[in-house]
């Protein structure tokens, strides 16, 4: 079978003018692998580089000093806590990472490890054991809480909710309107009775069911395969991925008011998800992400619900030790959804 060149060439040429034509592929062709390289390159780090620990009990110049030194990742706050209880009360509440019992002698006499983060703690771990009591005596006595074990599981499987509920709040709603102009049934839509408001919910409520029944999949999966307690309420956490959910349906519904067709509207959706799953916090700490990058994380609904899902998961916190990400998930809930029905509104002008 022979090959024409100057066919050949005209079937390239035309691909590279339509290509040229399609902006917006053209820029998620450059701008997906610099994503790639940013984030996996420079961001994305396993190597910790802040762990947040207190001093308990009583205040030691020496150890603030050894703390210090070059090689672990302390950043020693300041003050003391009172004593144990007001340690764990700063661990669950997520202010510190580490807490270190100082004896009446100013050296270390037993620390406490917040094990909710998997990373953070095996670094804390790691630098709490290497600490030794004056006169180089024998290793401390350490208490993980939250995660004795250090179980991977017990780290990824509540940030997953949150992912697969991003998932399907943004890539597949995403679809929805651009499938409807695509097909020419939202012309049809538009001559009918029903209203922008009915049409907009009318998108989201399917979708909002099914990211529902795969939470309850996979909270159900975590509960019963891989021994994920739920120490919280789970009417919390249903309510506040709702929260969530509203947000990322509303991030989806944008994506599918500015896209053209189905495929600008994946590459769109990715193209948002990505960051979102990386710079969150599920799976690398926000404090090891440069602060040059680490802004972009607090753009995004998910880095707001992981903390959430993992305290109510595994410290079992409640409302009020969850106020702030709340709010901010609340205002942007309230935002995104406006922002998308006056997108489809103009649309459907």
């Amino acid at each position: 079978m022979s090959v024409d060149p100057q066919r050949l060439w005209a079937l390239i040429r035309k691909e590279f003018i339509e290509l040229r034509r399609d902006r917006r592929t053209l820029a998620m062709i450059i701008a997906i692998p610099l994503l790639w390289l940013l984030v996996f390159g420079y961001a994305a780090s396993f190597d910790v580089k802040h762990v947040q620990v207190e001093l308990v009990g009583h205040d030691s110049t020496a150890l603030r000093e050894e703390l210090a030194r070059a090689g672990n990742a302390f950043s020693v706050r300041r003050g003391v806590a009172a004593d144990v209880a007001a340690a764990r009360a700063d661990l669950r509440a997520g202010r510190v990472t580490a807490a270190i019992i100082v004896g009446p002698g100013g050296a270390p006499a037993g620390a406490l490890v917040d094990g909710s983060n998997l990373l953070v703690a095996q670094t804390a771990l790691r630098d709490v054991e290497g600490l030794r009591t004056g006169g180089g005596g024998p290793r401390l006595s350490i208490t993980v809480l939250y995660n004795p074990s250090l179980t991977s599981a017990y780290f990824m499987v509540p940030g997953l909710v949150g992912l697969i509920m991003a998932f399907i709040g943004i890539v597949i709603t995403s679809l929805g309107i651009v499938r409807e102009r695509e097909r020419g049934t939202l012309e049809q839509l538009m001559v009918t009775p029903i209203t922008r408001l009915e049409l907009m919910l009318g998108k989201m409520i399917p979708y909002l069911a099914i990211a529902f029944l795969d939470m309850a999949i996979i909270v159900g999966a975590g509960l019963v395969l891989f021994r994920v307690p739920l120490r919280g309420s789970p009417a919390l956490l249903l309510a506040l991925a709702a929260l969530f959910l509203i947000s990322t349906l509303g991030i989806g519904l944008l994506v599918s008011t500015v896209s053209q067709n189905q495929q600008q509207a994946m590459q769109l959706a990715v193209l948002i998800l990505l960051p979102q799953v990386l710079l969150s916090g599920w799976i690398f700490p926000l404090a090891s992400i440069p602060p040059a990058i680490r802004w972009i994380s607090y753009i995004f609904p998910l880095t707001y619900f992981i903390p959430i899902v993992r305290g109510i998961f595994l410290k079992g916190l409640g409302l009020p030790d969850l106020w702030v990400p709340t709010v901010v998930l609340l205002v942007m809930a309230v935002a995104i959804i406006t922002l998308a029905a006056s997108r489809v509104s103009k649309q459907l002008a």
